[in-house]
């Protein structure tokens, strides 16, 4: 249908809410905004709206019911005469069920509004990620940093990069965790004393099915990268050793 003017806006109306506390009496209990009439006013206790003029008046700041109020009920007020309209929904009414499919965009979010708080676990999947994502600055992968000796399992879940102090012979153990495509790097760090010898489990790969043969020095450091292509298959490239 056609308007003759300007069209009217649409209008969300909130209205005022105010909680009170019974004392076991019919008042006057106050109110935080004085009303004119009991019509501007709707009374509910235990969530049974009270009939205006009967079972409560109200003058300025001040309403009296007629029969006495709990402190153990449900009492509110909801002032009418407060209602305001606005072409702007009241928040938080506004939820999924309200958004069109692809109405919420980069350019309707303010720098900086969406943060991991705001995210639910498991919402941000790979499908949701655009191609050839940038960053502003540049990423760094977690990297675990400890001393180690005997049989060590890294965890390839909680991180991508290893420097690892030997302070004894060690043994990669077979790793339970890692993704395909991931890769990374381990280095390992001789203690003080040295002469401390790598060895790998079965699903560790290397070039021509050889070992790996570390530098013995004490402190000596040694650089080995790697590549997770699965739980039984995580390839290590060519150490580079002996870093000064």
């Amino acid at each position: 249908m056609g308007y003759v003017g300007n069209e009217p806006l649409e209008l969300y109306v909130s209205k005022k809410k105010q909680s009170l506390t019974g004392n076991g009496t019919t008042g006057p209990y106050t109110l935080t905004d004085a009303v004119s009439s009991e019509q501007d006013l709707e009374v509910f206790v235990n969530n049974v709206r009270q009939e205006p003029g009967t079972a409560y008046t109200v003058s300025g700041t001040a309403l009296t019911m007629t029969g006495n109020v709990a402190v153990t009920d449900d009492f509110y007020v909801v002032y009418d005469g407060f209602a305001q309209g606005t072409n702007k929904p009241e928040d938080g009414s506004v939820g999924t069920a309200q958004l069109a499919n692809g109405s919420v965009g980069t350019a309707q979010l303010a720098n900086g509004s969406v943060g991991t708080a705001q995210l639910a676990n498991g919402s941000v999947t790979q499908a949701k990620i655009a191609n050839n994502l940038s960053f502003p600055t540049s990423v760094i992968a977690p990297t675990q940093t400890s001393s180690v000796s005997g049989s060590v399992t890294i965890d390839l879940n909680a991180y991508q990069n290893f420097v690892l102090t030997m302070t004894g012979g060690v043994t990669l153990a077979n790793p339970s965790t890692g993704r395909a495509g991931q890769t990374g790097f381990i280095v390992f760090k001789q203690d003080g004393t040295g002469s401390h010898v790598l060895s790998l489990g079965s699903n560790f790969k290397t070039a021509g099915a050889g070992d790996i043969t570390l530098s013995t020095a004490p402190n000596s450091v040694d650089f080995v990268p790697y590549s997770y292509l699965s739980s039984t298959e995580i390839l290590l490239g060519t150490p580079q050793l002996a870093f000064a």
